[in-house]
């Protein structure tokens, strides 16, 4: 089912489908495959269509309109291949990952095309600020992988380190999508800040709430197995929440995920207990709340933005979808 929010985008979106691989397609046959299976695997598009409504909303439609929300996807897409290499990813929503049907030079060296298409046509904009944005997400984006490595296996991750982790890892690359319309229509200072903070408090609260699914969503929904980022190492919001509070079951948790860290695998049992650990102990429900918490900032921004622009009825109509995307973010199944 298509969210509502798309309705104002949803001619737009329709032709970034076929342009998404109009862009990439090379002489050789085999490749264009693998990119027709990177793009005919799903996904919500939910960052180009913050461009392509955040767009709209500041009265931008010009040509660069369709290469730019490719650019947001190519940018988040290219970085998954390459997080199922690092990951050893197996399934990407509920589809076979890349790297497991044509192996890991292919997924990666398909990362690097997707990430040069995605320079060029930066480029055609002729917008240093635009090109720097998006450089500095890539950047931010690559740091933010390094310095997870860092904390894999690591139960004493603070929030802090965590927030530094996502900010990079999905924030950033929200913030440039809904900014980066502003360079485009030239806009002035104040507005392109509001824009950004709306994306990047969407952004957190997005990725947060994503977490929180590795521990309470299904399979079969979420596209991959439920606890796959505990199983990778990777400490997220409601372990570290679980970890450092108060409850009686704290020690039992610690304990069960200092042998899930020692070995690297636990049972089917074991991955129950510790679900109802985390649900026992609040860590999922404050993280939760952690999240409406940002989901309220970027609401916050948006109601900045309506004061600042006389809008017409199909700028009222984009501002209403994005406001309906911060409540989506935190009501959807994968």
């Amino acid at each position: 089912m298509i969210p509502k929010f798309y309705d104002p985008i949803s001619d737009e979106l329709i032709s970034l489908e076929k342009k998404l691989v109009e862009y990439l397609l090379t002489p050789n046959e085999p490749t264009n495959q693998v990119l027709s299976h990177i793009f005919s695997s799903g996904g919500k598009r939910i960052r180009p269509a913050i461009f392509l409504l955040c767009s709209k909303l500041i009265g931008y439609n010009g040509e660069n309109k369709f290469p730019i929300a490719s650019v947001c996807e190519y940018i988040h897409t290219a970085s998954l291949l390459h997080d199922d290499v690092i990951d050893n990813s197996t399934l990407r929503r509920n589809k076979p990952t890349v790297n497991s049907v044509w192996g890991d030079e292919t997924a990666v060296l398909s990362g690097d095309l997707i990430y040069s298409a995605a320079c060029r046509l930066m480029v055609k904009t002729k917008s240093l600020e635009l090109i720097d944005d998006f450089a500095e997400c890539i950047r931010f984006m690559s740091e933010s992988e390094l310095f997870q490595l860092e904390l894999l296996w690591k139960p004493n991750t603070t929030i802090d380190q965590y927030e530094r982790v996502i900010a990079g890892k999905t924030a950033v690359l929200f913030q440039a999508s809904a900014k980066t319309p502003c360079y485009l229509k030239e806009t002035n200072t104040q507005i392109s800040n509001y824009f950004a903070e709306y994306g990047r408090n969407l952004g957190y609260a997005f990725q947060i709430f994503d977490d929180c699914l590795d521990y309470e969503g299904k399979q079969s929904i979420l596209g991959k197995p439920v606890l796959t980022d505990l199983l990778e190492g990777k400490i997220t919001l409601p372990l570290i929440y679980s970890i450092n509070s108060q409850h009686n079951s704290k020690t039992k948790l610690i304990e069960l995920v200092n042998s899930i860290i020692e070995t690297g695998e636990t049972s089917e049992q074991n991955k129950q207990i510790l679900l109802s650990y985390v649900i026992e102990t609040e860590g999922l429900e404050k993280s939760y709340k952690t999240a409406e918490e940002y989901s309220k900032k970027a609401r916050d921004a948006l109601n900045k933005i309506e004061k600042e622009l006389k809008l017409n009825t199909e700028q009222i109509h984009a501002l209403e979808a994005l406001r309906e995307i911060t409540y989506f973010v935190l009501n959807r199944k994968n």
